[in-house]
């Protein structure tokens, strides 16, 4: 098959990553690297023909699949004519934060729907008259992220990979200053009134290692996600059912911890223990303390959890797990399409990545 991955978040390692994974399989993939930047809908004429331009660049030959990760980049009535070519699909990276601003206008109009939310979401969109679509949580790989637990000297117990600047972020600061451990954050933020601001690591995006840097001086890492409950006042982005959908099941620090084979401890429900079991989950960071400090603490313990850590990634988490589950929606979506919501939020962890040579 011909697969073009049209346009990139920031975060470009997900789609090149994706792209190693499917030449694997013995596919072409076009990748343009990022176009356009922002989250709603284009509708200024320059913007516009730049896209239209990138378009009958990559579609020029015979393409089998074109995916889109910057939704509001493509108008529907573009997506209608990509159609006429080729199969489209559709991966909402800030579900269902953009819904409001540009998801819901745009989804119906691809053939095949992907997420990045649990039960509650699929649901969200399906009470809205959507078609059901999957949950595919963010991946990377060892290329961009390798396992570096341990590579270094540890220097901090905890690592937190993440802005905790402005309205919806600033309280996670705060929360991780209690921790009973030495911390580093790595992220913008307002002030820095308890010493743990580890820096900003302003080319993280562009050069992972960059990233990886920071991480393989800590024994384990942390994450607290973003609770749409948060969004509560922002026009931009509120809608009616926003807080009652819950968070962001897997932020893409947890997928970049378990590359690297950090130990993790996490901030989160029984939804991310059904399908990523070797994390360490808790309501709140407080009751993450016991772990925290066993992890801190005893070293054979952490390294036991680490390898699990990475084993779960190579499984359930990578590129090529994502890979293997893609191949299989673009060919049977419309039969998986049948399923419950429960199962169309968990089908993924029945590709294993590993499998992949």
């Amino acid at each position: 098959m011909r697969i073009v991955l049209f346009d990139t978040i920031l975060e470009r390692h997900l789609a090149e990553s994706l792209k190693r994974s499917l030449e694997k399989l013995g596919h072409e993939v076009v990748f343009t690297d990022m176009i356009l930047h922002g989250h709603a809908m284009i509708h200024k004429k320059p913007d516009i023909e730049i896209v239209q331009k990138a378009l009958e660049e990559v579609l020029s030959k015979d393409t089998d699949l074109l995916i889109s990760f910057r939704p509001m980049n493509l108008l529907p009535e573009m997506v209608d004519e990509i159609n006429k070519k080729t199969k489209t699909a559709i991966w909402l990276s800030d579900d269902p934060v953009l819904y409001k601003l540009c998801y819901k206008d745009v989804i119906d109009h691809y053939d095949l729907v992907l997420h990045c939310g649990n039960e509650k979401i699929l649901k969200f969109y399906q009470e809205k008259g959507h078609k059901p679509g999957f949950n595919f949580p963010f991946w990377t790989d060892e290329i961009a992220f390798p396992p570096v637990y341990g590579e270094s000297e540890f220097e901090y117990d905890g690592v937190f990979l993440g802005n905790m600047n402005g309205q919806v972020r600033q309280k996670r600061y705060l929360e991780l200053a209690q921790i009973p451990a030495t911390v580093k954050v790595f992220g913008l933020v307002d002030s820095d009134p308890y010493g743990i601001h580890g820096g900003f690591i302003k080319d993280g995006y562009l050069n992972t290692r960059l990233v990886s840097n920071a991480l393989n001086k800590a024994k384990f890492a942390i994450s607290i996600p973003q609770f749409f409950s948060d969004y509560k006042g922002i026009d931009e982005y509120e809608f009616d059912e926003l807080s009652s959908l819950g968070y962001f099941q897997f932020p893409s620090r947890i997928i970049q911890y378990a590359s690297s084979a950090l130990p993790i401890v996490a901030v989160g429900e029984n939804d991310m223990k059904e399908v990523f079991p070797e994390i360490t989950i808790g309501p709140n960071l407080k009751s993450l303390y016991p772990e925290i400090q066993r992890l801190s603490n005893y070293k054979e313990y952490a390294i036991e959890k680490s390898k699990n850590i990475l084993k779960r990634f190579q499984q359930n988490f990578s590129a090529d797990a994502r890979a293997l589950f893609l191949m299989d929606l673009v060919q049977n979506h419309k039969s998986f399409e049948l399923l419950s919501a429960q199962d169309r939020a968990t089908i993924f962890t029945q590709y294993d990545g590993t499998t992949i040579k």
